[in-house]
């Protein structure tokens, strides 16, 4: 990813080069609204991010992987010590292979590229180590251009999309199967309930009531799978809730405290500053 203030396009690429990337960097603050003519994976490895993608703020943290199809305006913000790696490619450098690759699960968005944006999957702790594996490969082959290099980048290529495509079936059998009884279902299902009540005074015993479960384990899965407790991540939800609010309408900090489940002004404040670095009413004037 560029620095702050950068904008992407395809001349990053050398005119020479396989049109095939793997980058990885730390991030720390903002990365401005952008936009590039290539695909884009990333995923997170390590910290915490704030990502705006079609006038939506999301939460991602590690683990998390999706996809941004060319030209679609995107930004990151409130990054601190995020370590994230970014595998950028054109579809074309695939020819041939087309339409095998768009009749994976998962992947008939990089055809339509219709603006609906790619689900966020979250990749397990025993799958991330395959996953980096793969990536810090397409970095080296890009960097040392040893024999074969551009062919063996493709078929990495391939490798992390299947990757992907896989992951998507699992994470979208296990939403559907809800008597799986596996602990992704309650995850996902207490993302959902916060998602519908984070307005409201809940925290991590009501987070517990929805899913059914203990305390206890549903903070230990939470632990496991986010890198953080259930009510880590509704402070975290809501402080991204309140970006919105503070770019898009003129509601006081307090009003915006209240109206995201905050209700304490003075919680919210330091909540916020502690994520981002500054208040609210610095966030908003940034522009």
């Amino acid at each position: 990813m560029p620095a702050p203030g950068m904008f992407l396009d395809d001349k990053i690429f050398e005119p020479d080069s396989v049109k095939i990337r793997v980058m990885s960097a730390e991030h720390n603050g903002k990365t401005w609204l952008h936009r590039h003519a290539f695909y884009e994976f990333v995923y997170i490895d390590t910290g915490f991010t704030l990502h705006s993608h079609d006038g939506r703020t999301s939460v991602l943290t590690a683990g998390d992987l999706f996809a941004i199809c060319p030209n679609e305006a995107h930004s990151y913000s409130s990054s601190y010590h995020t370590n994230l790696f970014n595998c950028l490619f054109y579809l074309e450098e695939l020819s041939g292979l087309e339409d095998e690759i768009l009749s994976l699960p998962g992947m008939g968005e990089l055809a339509r590229n219709s603006g609906t944006p790619f689900p966020v999957l979250h990749v397990g702790l025993s799958e991330r180590r395959d996953l980096v594996l793969i990536l810090e490969k397409m970095k080296w082959e890009s960097q040392t251009r040893a024999s074969g290099w551009q062919l063996n980048l493709k078929s990495l290529l391939i490798s992390f999309l299947i990757f992907y495509s896989r992951l998507y079936c699992t994470e979208q059998t296990a939403r559907k199967n809800q008597d799986s009884g596996g602990y992704y279902n309650y995850i996902y299902r207490a993302l959902e309930y916060i998602e519908n009540n984070y307005k409201n005074d809940i925290g991590g015993r009501e987070i517990a009531e929805c899913t059914g479960l203990s305390h206890d384990y549903i903070a230990k899965q939470f632990k496991n799978v986010l890198s953080m407790t259930p009510t880590e991540y509704i402070r975290r939800f809501r402080v991204a809730k309140s970006m919105e609010l503070l770019k898009t309408t003129t509601l006081s900090a307090a009003e915006i405290a209240a109206e995201v489940g905050f209700g304490d002004i003075s919680l919210y404040s330091r909540v916020f500053k502690q994520l981002m670095g500054i208040t609210p009413t610095a966030f908003r004037r940034s522009g």
